[in-house]
């Protein structure tokens, strides 16, 4: 084996082995992974704002990208205080007319409860009210027992939360050095990738801009619509705490297939106990905007972005779900479809085809300014 072919194997192996202990970190990895998907969303609107500031010696680079992220952060900054003063009264004024009506609604059930006993005692036969009450009698002692437990643990609960919220405390600083040291980050990249491998990384990278490109922005704007139609909806059935209801309903509708199921839950829930009149009017209102949005919205928002049949969508869902959790959920969509167009990609090159001519038939192909910053970092190191 050549002294070349040695590297190559070295650095794929080298890889390797950070995508493993990446794996083996989990959750403690969530923060940067937060703080990246965040950078990669903003790097845009950064690149559009530093191309106006007036240096533009390359010795003032990383200076002009300060610059521009630190007034992005400004501009969101104001942009989400002017949200939060609009937004507050009216989250306030829901959330204590529902705590003023929470007597009320203990009232109502209370009542349900006190009819569930009575036809309780009066269906059931002495011998088996017995039994129920036993088995009752355990599953208390066993909650006990549990909430023992508990208390015990509570220690390391507060020190691992403590840990969680100084992880996404740094989320601002971790985003802010993203964005400023891209071409940074991209050079680093690229002088530890084998020459060989250069214009191979830089067409990976393209692809994977691509489809994460297309894929946020429309995840981003379908969260967008779907809350609002669903707060304002609430809003006009005068439904409690509508307004965080919709938002609830914006954010969940970042996971794919079940989102929409899981932002309705929350709505079906308090709507059953505080008025149980509106549960109906309630599921159309959720039922009429998810069908809106798989018939009409995604199919012109996302578009071809993905490229997977609904019931590979779904089927991916169950299994990442199941092995990597909330977090898997998320991000199965979007690396399913940037590990296909690797596929592809490698198949093209192993039949013989040029790192250009393998490049050609990806989508990232007609978006080729997306991998000029790789380009160029190539041809300085080549």
């Amino acid at each position: 084996m050549t002294i070349q072919r040695w590297r190559i194997t070295l650095w794929l192996a080298t890889l390797a082995a950070i995508v493993y202990v990446m794996a083996l970190a989990g959750g403690a990895l969530m923060p940067v992974a937060v703080g990246a998907l965040l950078a990669y969303t903003l790097a845009p609107l950064v690149d559009r704002v530093a191309s106006v500031i007036p240096l533009h010696s390359p010795k003032h680079a990383t200076v002009r990208r300060g610059l521009a992220v630190a007034l992005v952060y400004l501009g969101f900054g104001a942009i989400i205080l002017l949200v939060l003063l609009t937004l507050l009264p009216i989250l306030a004024d829901q959330v204590s007319k529902f705590i003023a009506t929470l007597p009320a609604y203990f009232v109502t059930a209370r009542e349900q409860v006190d009819l569930l006993l009575r036809e309780y005692r009066d269906r059931l036969s002495p011998e088996t009210r017995q039994q129920v009450e036993t088995a009752a009698g355990d599953i208390v002692s066993a909650l006990a027992g549990a909430l023992t437990g508990a208390a015990r643990q509570s220690v390391s609960v507060v020190t691992g939360t403590l840990s969680v919220i100084f992880g996404y405390a740094a989320v601002p600083f971790l985003m802010f050095y993203m964005m400023r040291d891209r071409d940074g980050v991209l050079r680093g990249i690229m002088a530890a990738v084998p020459p060989p491998l250069r214009h191979d990384a830089a067409n990976v990278l393209a692809m994977a801009d691509s489809v994460l490109g297309r894929y946020i922005r429309g995840q981003l704007l379908l969260g967008l619509i779907v809350g609002t139609a669903v707060g304002v909806s609430l809003t006009l059935l005068g439904v409690p705490l509508s307004l965080g209801l919709g938002v609830w309903a914006g954010v969940t509708e970042l996971i794919p297939i079940i989102g929409p199921w899981i932002g309705a839950i929350p709505g079906l829930l308090l709507v059953s106990g505080a008025a149980p009149e509106q549960i109906i009017a309630v599921a159309l209102v959720y039922l009429v905007v998810q069908q809106l949005e798989n018939n009409f919205l995604v199919p012109r928002i996302q578009g071809q972005a993905t490229d997977l049949h609904p019931g590979m969508v779904l089927l991916l869902m169950v299994l990442v779900g199941a092995a990597f959790g909330f977090a898997g959920l998320i991000v199965a969509l979007p690396a399913t479809a940037i590990l296909r167009e690797m596929f592809w990609y490698a198949d093209r090159r192993l039949g013989g085809a040029a790192p250009v001519e393998a490049f050609k038939p990806s989508r990232a192909w007609l978006n080729r300014h997306a991998n000029a910053d790789s380009a160029a970092i190539i041809e300085e190191r080549d």
